[in-house]
């Protein structure tokens, strides 16, 4: 058992995902050396200040452009769009070890097409399959097919739902995204042959819950055995399955038990993670975080380590919010210090600053709001735009 403070864990954490900048992570060389140690990072389609991997991506690589993740994905596709916690982006390496996930989501989509009266939509996957290698990549508007009417949460087309099941069991990927219009072509189109003939590594679905359980800690770095949101997604959100491979895990010496001082539970990391407790942490600096970053998927977690109680409000009524539509956490050193509410942003505008938050106690010094400042130069740089609008805001 390690015994460590609050405050260990906090350095660790943001150690652990490099946002104190302790390893200079550069390009598409350093996105990619960020999935390696983090499996993936969760796809959202909403852009206020750009989308939520791009958010999660330029707090930790230098110089960040999303053209930088386009690239890996659409370009040299050596990360793909994929179902892990909810829709995610991991490496192409990835794919054989999802295939039971896939299958998963296979049937889950099956139930859902026969509550919502569509499973006409699985007579059109060969003509789908066809147009795809006779025609090339197409957008679901592309494929001719009656309408439906499941409901507000269902596709209105049946080429929708059809090219959505195909998605999800791998029959097709995403060739590329006009804004969050989906691109679709034949998967055997989009990966190298030794990939899609790889098959499934695991011999066994406890062999499975191994590798997946001991991946979702290394996706947020530390981890504890509560439900909640660390642990969305299909398989491991039940308790008893976890508690089993846990125990498991820790006697093959995979995993490390951790006792974070003033909080009884027990929190999980991967041995190999131990350089990222043992290192120096002297970051002075001040980052923006995405709503849906890795280290924030457990909400509760977060409220335990950093004190810092924070919600995502965009599916919340405009009167029940407590601050703001799209929120953005502000990390200084290894505190969560603020949040704060930008305006949507397009083109080269000036970045404008709707509301901020700071958090009950911080003491604002010059050196935080200097570190504030060179944030949000670095943020303007990320978004292309040459200057922030603070409106008579009480942050720098």
């Amino acid at each position: 058992m390690i015994h460590i403070s609050k405050e260990e864990a906090r350095n660790y954490l943001i150690r652990y995902h490099n946002l104190d900048g302790s390893k200079e992570l550069c390009g598409e060389e350093g996105a990619m050396e960020y999935f390696k140690r983090a499996g993936s990072i969760q796809y959202d389609p909403l852009n206020v200040v750009g989308r939520n991997p791009d958010l999660v991506l330029q707090s930790r690589i230098k110089d960040y452009s999303p053209k930088i993740l386009e690239s890996l994905l659409y370009e040299k596709r050596y990360l793909l769009d994929g179902w892990d916690k909810m829709m995610s982006i991991y490496s192409r390496e990835n794919w054989p070890f999802f295939s039971r996930v896939r299958k998963e989501k296979e049937e889950q989509i099956k139930e859902l097409l026969k509550r919502r009266h569509s499973v006409e939509a699985f007579q059109l996957i060969d003509e789908i399959k066809n147009m795809l290698k006779e025609q090339g990549p197409l957008q679901a508007n592309r494929i001719p097919a009656s309408t439906t009417n499941p409901g507000s949460w269902g596709h209105r087309k049946l080429s929708s739902a059809a090219l959505d099941f195909m998605f999800h069991t791998g029959e097709v990927g995403i060739y590329k995204k006009i804004n969050t219009q989906k691109v679709y072509d034949l998967i055997e189109k989009l990966l190298p042959n030794n990939i899609l003939c790889f098959g499934d590594p695991f011999q066994s679905n406890h062999e499975f819950y191994k590798w997946y359980i001991k991946r979702r800690i290394g996706s947020i770095g530390l981890l504890w055995n509560k439900n909640g949101g660390g642990w969305l997604g299909d398989f491991i959100q039940k308790k008893d399955l976890r508690s089993e491979i846990l125990k498991e895990l820790i006697e093959e010496g995979e995993i490390l038990e951790v006792q974070v001082e003033g909080i009884k539970d027990i929190f999980y990391i991967r041995s190999k993670d131990m350089e990222f407790m043992n290192s120096k942490f002297e970051s002075k600096e001040a980052r923006f975080l995405a709503p849906l970053d890795n280290m924030l998927w457990d909400r509760e977690m977060t409220k335990a380590i950093f004190d810092f109680d924070y919600s995502w409000e965009v599916y919340v009524p405009v009167n029940k919010r407590k601050y703001g539509y799209y929120v953005l956490p502000v990390l200084y050193k290894n505190r969560l210090v603020a949040r704060f509410e930008p305006e949507m942003h397009r083109n080269n505008d000036p970045l404008s600053i709707k509301n901020w938050w700071w958090e009950e106690g911080v003491e604002t010094t010059g050196d935080l709001r200097s570190a504030i400042e060179n944030a949000f130069d670095n943020f303007c740089k990320y978004l292309h735009c040459e200057s922030v609008q603070v409106n008579n805001l009480n942050i720098i």
